[in-house]
């Protein structure tokens, strides 16, 4: 075979891979896990989306929650997936679950829900865009075409932890629990600080939520404290605002950095305690 119908049959297999989408999952089968395009009306793009499904999806008939993972690629969702297997392996109030992950194209833009130090005024808001997606193209898709109990949680960390707590002020209905991991306001405390005063006068809007929030106290990014103190502010805000209406907890972990490694299962677990 010649070097150029190598490389004619290679790029028909890239093109074919790219069409059906690229198999991976615990047990590399299409069952488990499916690699898709969404042509965005909303964000005039595609979006590649990571979907994982539990190992008896196809066979049990059930359906199952979602937990949507920002800044998702294979590496994460390797990880998401074994992290929940550990835990439902060690509690039975962790269920299966469908894991749908987003991966990035600009991800300052669509983080980014107000201009500040750290984002200037040069470059566009994409935010409420971003969150318009997920809402009015992302989980239709997945809530139509995947056996879900409509139950949704959301995960971020470091920026797209500031997008999730954006989501849970400005659209709370959107997700039952939020995991922020490495949460803060960097360069915009007045703008959240707006935007909570906002959404805490819709109380009712919070019925039955849950947040969990972290931070490593070692975290470079924040040698003065000013996030630690930003996240427990804003903790006890909700937990003054809306009282029992939201589950709400902030760990910090001592001798972490930024981003904890055990901050999303301790999130999940958390989440699916019987004690909140």
């Amino acid at each position: 075979m010649t070097n150029k119908r190598k490389a004619s049959l290679i790029a028909a297999l890239l093109l074919l891979f790219t069409a059906v989408g690229i198999v991976y999952g615990r047990n590399m089968n299409k069952e488990n896990g499916s690699q898709l395009t969404l042509n965005s009306g909303i964000l005039k793009e595609n979006r590649s989306i990571l979907i994982h499904l539990p190992d008896n999806y196809e066979s049990s008939g059930l359906s199952y929650p979602v937990i949507y993972r920002f800044d998702g690629d294979k590496k994460l969702m390797h990880k998401t997936v074994s992290d929940l297997s550990k835990l439902s392996s060690k509690s039975e109030n962790i269920p299966d679950m469908i894991v749908v992950a987003i991966e990035n194209t600009q991800r300052d833009r669509d983080m980014w829900p107000t201009h500040g130090m750290y984002y200037p005024e040069s470059q566009p808001l994409g935010a409420e865009n971003f969150l318009a997606f997920i809402e009015e193209e992302l989980i239709p898709y997945v809530e139509t075409n995947y056996r879900t109990t409509k139950k949704r949680i959301v995960c971020g960390q470091s920026l797209s932890a500031v997008f999730t707590l954006y989501t849970f002020l400005s659209k709370p209905y959107l997700f039952d629990s939020y995991i922020a991991c490495s949460g803060a306001f960097p360069g915009c405390e007045p703008f959240f600080k707006e935007l909570s005063n906002t959404a805490f006068q819709q109380s009712s809007e919070f019925d039955n939520k849950k947040l969990f929030i972290t931070h490593g106290l070692k975290d470079p990014l924040d040698a003065d404290g000013t996030i630690h103190r930003q996240m427990t502010d804003f903790s006890e805000s909700v937990k003054k605002n809306l009282g029992k209406k939201v589950s709400c907890k902030y760990l910090f972990y001592e001798k972490e950095g930024h981003v904890p490694a055990d901050s999303f299962r301790d999130g999940v677990a958390f989440l699916f305690d019987n004690g909140n």
